[in-house]
């Protein structure tokens, strides 16, 4: 019973980690997107850049998080 129980658990996090990841993903390919607008000012810029790198940042964290969710749920 608890095997199943944690299982159930750690099928339930890997969830939300992928939906969070996928989340965060979206926001940083809207954000690359939002860069190549010629009409963006140079703190318009900037604060997209600041947005990105903190979206990069996060998605670097997760991606280390998921990935040994990842391995424990393989395994």
């Amino acid at each position: 019973m608890k095997a199943t129980v944690y299982k159930e658990t750690k099928t339930e996090t890997l969830s939300d980690l992928l939906n969070e990841y996928e989340e965060e993903c979206l926001n940083a390919v809207r954000l690359i997107k939002g860069l190549k607008l010629r009409t963006l000012t140079e703190e318009q810029t900037e604060d997209m850049l600041g947005e990105l790198s903190a979206s990069i940042t996060h998605l670097r964290i997760h991606s280390e998080q998921l990935e040994k969710l990842i391995e424990e749920t393989l395994n």
